[in-house]
């Protein structure tokens, strides 16, 4: 879909990059987690945090997968009687389910920013050894939920503009849950896009 679609291609870098980072800091979290349980069995020391830290990590993942599920298509979409649906009421309710969303995401963003607002306020510091200001694990989740919500009514508001042009079609095709032959229909849009772009390639033989 990101391909295809101008909104979801101009956030998905920030969103990629988002993700690989994550994933890089899982990697680093799998190796502390490892030298925190060796050195706890095999040289009694004590535990670094690594389950503090974990925590951190996770929460600030899942806020900037959020993001990337979402441009992905990858939510899960409850399509049971969708596809009995006429195409304008489809309509209707592929609007609904994205304003929904941005609703969700726009209320955990104000609420996660207000959680932050009073650990700064505050100086709130974790009960744990480590000590660690909450501000600064919790500035990552803000910049997550955050991103979520702004992605979120860029794409609410693009398949709203696509709709009002009568372009309902194409607003289905992006932003719906797809029946099998609208998944071949997409599919097969993004292949002649990329075929428009790669330039032919020579017979033996044959120069240009």
């Amino acid at each position: 879909m990101a391909r295809l679609n101008p909104v979801a291609r101009a956030c998905a870098p920030v969103a990629q990059g988002a993700a690989i980072l994550s994933g890089y800091a899982l990697l680093f979290l799998s190796v502390l987690i490892t030298y925190d349980v060796i050195a706890r069995k095999a040289f009694d020391a004590p535990s670094i945090g690594s389950d503090e830290i974990g925590g951190y990590i996770v929460a600030a993942m899942a806020a900037f997968g959020f993001t990337h599920a979402l441009l992905q298509h990858a939510h899960t979409r409850i399509d049971v009687f969708y596809q009995w649906m006429p195409a304008p009421l489809r309509t209707v309710a592929n609007l609904t389910a994205m304003g929904g969303l941005f609703l969700f995401a726009g209320f955990i963003a104000w609420r996660g920013w207000g959680t932050l607002m009073e650990s700064i306020e505050f100086g709130s510091t974790a009960s744990t050894p480590l000590r660690t200001p909450q501000w600064m694990p919790q500035s990552l989740w803000f910049a997550g939920l955050a991103l979520f919500a702004a992605v979120s009514l860029l794409l609410f508001l693009h398949a709203l503009w696509l709709t009002l042009r009568g372009q309902s079609r194409i607003a289905l095709l992006l932003y719906g849950p797809q029946t099998l032959e609208e998944e071949i229909a997409l599919e097969r849009m993004d292949v002649e896009g990329l075929d428009d772009r790669v330039p032919p390639t020579p017979l033996p033989g044959e120069t240009r």
